[in-house]
């Protein structure tokens, strides 16, 4: 097969991510790019890609193998169902959706199209992870019995960001119940949510939080615990433990750099990376990577819309579970 063609829509931060991804890959042309802000046409390095404002131009484009859905959340259900009817491989970033029925419909659609629709649950593919799953796949610490995720950002996003993102735990967390799953090859039965806000209270305004604890039974009995925080000053803290009955696996932070230094003070090393885009740079290629590759008709592993309806389950019974103050059911 010649290069797969790929159009993006949406060009914000995670866009112009997956654009340069794109571009660098070897089997690969990004031909569109659909962005109600921009011009109609524009040069990215030296590629020259055509740039829309309107999605129905993808359907214009006879050559478009793929296409990689970036655009705010709310447009991802819509999107999916226009695209679906020219294009068969569908990218799109997390969450699919918001509601349940918008992604059961969506589940219904790839039944019955044979949609390769792929969710962007990135942080699979970062190495560290990926190979933590290995060896938790080969029974390198026999059977699982707990799992601890860690995930702190350094500082929390735009009010306006939050006020349309679905709350922490569709906007943050969601990744985070992703990585439950994918590690312990079950999906959650019971969760137990709490939280608070400690860092704005503009966000508490916007009726969220940014700090929480939720505790988890998975259906293969496995115990789970996700830590959150919106702010970290220290950098991205981004990690995991896994114990196991014959011992334990971690995955510790990506560092800015790998100095240690030692003195009779005490030793010192750096901080955390600074920001996602650092920390999971690799992730993001090996995804598009993936999507590529399953495009050209190659068998790949990734997040498909049952990952995703399990997900936002998970993140809905955290919503009730934090409003009701009582365990509840995924």
């Amino acid at each position: 097969m010649n290069k797969i063609n790929l159009a993006v829509v949406g060009f914000g931060r995670i866009g112009k991510i997956h654009a340069d991804n794109i571009i660098s890959a070897k089997d690969a042309t990004l031909k569109m790019i659909i962005d109600p802000i921009l011009h109609s046409e524009n040069q990215l390095g030296d590629i020259k890609v055509k740039l829309s404002k309107k999605l129905e131009d993808i359907f214009e484009n006879q050559n478009i193998d793929g296409v990689v859905i970036c655009s705010p959340s709310d447009f991802h259900i819509d999107q999916i169902k226009k695209i679906s009817q020219k294009v068969k491989h569908i990218f799109c970033e997390k969450p699919l959706g918001l509601s349940v029925n918008e992604i059961m419909d969506i589940k219904t659609m790839v039944d019955n199209k044979d949609l390769n629709l792929h969710i962007g649950f990135n942080r699979r593919f970062d190495p560290d992870f990926s190979n933590l799953k290995k060896s938790l796949s080969i029974g390198d610490i026999g059977n699982i019995h707990t799992i601890k995720i860690i995930s702190r950002d350094p500082s929390p996003p735009p009010i306006s960001y939050i006020k349309q993102s679905g709350g922490m735990f569709l906007d943050m967390t969601i990744h985070d119940f992703d990585m439950v799953k994918y590690l312990s090859g079950s999906e959650i039965s019971e969760i137990y949510a709490r939280g608070n806000c400690f860092i704005d209270p503009e966000i508490e305004k916007a009726n969220d939080i940014d700090t929480a604890i939720i505790n988890m039974s998975l259906k293969n009995g496995v115990l789970a615990t996700i830590i959150n925080s919106r702010k970290a000053p220290y950098g991205y803290d981004q990690r995991a433990e896994v114990l196991g009955s014959k011992g334990i696996l971690k995955v510790g932070n990506k560092l800015l750099h790998g100095v240690q230094k030692g003195t009779e003070k005490g030793f010192e090393s750096a901080n955390p990376k600074n920001f996602f885009i650092d920390r999971y740079e690799m992730s993001y290629k090996k995804e598009m990577g993936t999507f590529i590759k399953s495009i050209k008709g190659e068998k790949v592993d990734y997040a498909n819309v049952d990952d995703s309806l399990h997900a936002l389950k998970s993140g809905l019974a955290a919503k009730e579970s934090l409003l009701n103050n009582k365990q509840i059911m995924v």
